[in-house]
């Protein structure tokens, strides 16, 4: 088999194949390389085949670019396997036929029975309305019917809640009705796990997986979106456009930028106290 060099020169090899031939040159196993750069082995055999499509060309481009950096492979190869993943992009086509002209006269029948709806809504809010203050003023009162009026000899406490956490809850904290929202908001965890908390305000790529083997989240989250997740520590994770990610562990935030490379988060958390679990700028990951 000819070295990728003169390969390239006769065949243009696909970006997964590339770097494939490359580590069988360094004498290096899948398993290995997915150990050393935090990334489902799984995932990096379907790189590796070429078979990585359904993951955004954004993410797909960060861990190519991650691979080829673990394997030294010069800064313009890179440059140009990302170029060819760009070249692959599908191409967006409008699936949706375009809108039929509509009829003048189907328009002004619309707007006809949009004017007739308002004006029903608006005669029955206008019944309701003056139904109620007919009855509040004791309108419906029948003269034979006899009135019982209960009183008390005292005010009438309105709350179920005790006086004692009635006086308790002052302007410095929350109420016992918030207390209880954020009591029942809260995951139940099982002894030796943790919560984490993932917010994205922009679509970004998400992979979650504890120390049993349980993959958490493996997808494209929209922007917009917060999710609760809960395994057994350290956490592997995986976040694409790491910068519009937001992550707390048991309710403290997360700071992961010491981990971030173009836009690529690889961590481990709680941090490993080897060198291999964070991802810098100053090159591969020595082995």
């Amino acid at each position: 088999m000819n070295p990728p060099e003169e390969q390239s020169e006769l065949i243009p090899l696909a970006p997964g194949e590339y770097l494939k031939q490359r580590r069988i040159l360094k004498k290096l196993s899948l398993a290995a390389v997915a150990d050393a750069i935090k990334l489902d082995e799984k995932l990096l055999n379907q790189i590796e085949l070429d078979k990585a499509d359904h993951i955004a060309s954004v993410y797909r481009k960060g861990y190519i670019k991650a691979y080829a950096r673990f394997l030294q492979i010069p800064q313009d190869e890179i440059s140009a396997l990302s170029a060819s993943i760009e070249k692959n992009d599908p191409v967006i086509r409008n699936i949706f036929p375009l809108p039929p002209n509509r009829n003048p006269l189907d328009k002004w029948l619309r707007a006809t029975s949009y004017v007739l709806a308002s004006l029903l809504i608006g005669t029955l809010a206008w019944q309701f309305t003056h139904e109620a203050v007919r009855l509040s003023q004791g309108g419906s009162r029948l003269p034979s019917e006899p009135v019982n009026v209960t009183r008390t000899q005292g005010p009438v406490n309105a709350s179920i809640a005790s006086l004692g956490a009635l006086h308790n809850n002052t302007d410095t904290g929350p109420g016992t009705a918030e207390q209880a929202r954020a009591a029942v908001s809260q995951p139940l965890l099982a002894e030796g796990e943790s919560g984490l908390l993932i917010s994205v305000s922009a679509d970004s790529w998400i992979e979650i997986t504890d120390a049993n083997g349980l993959e958490l989240e493996m997808d494209l989250l929209r922007g917009g979106t917060e999710k609760r997740y809960q395994g057994k520590p350290p956490f592997r994770i995986l976040f694409g456009h790491a910068s519009a990610v937001r992550l707390s562990v048991d309710g403290v935030p997360v700071d992961i930028t010491p981990f971030t490379l173009d836009d690529v988060a690889q961590l481990s958390w709680p941090v490993e106290t080897h060198a291999e679990n964070q991802l810098t700028g100053d090159g591969p990951i020595d082995q």
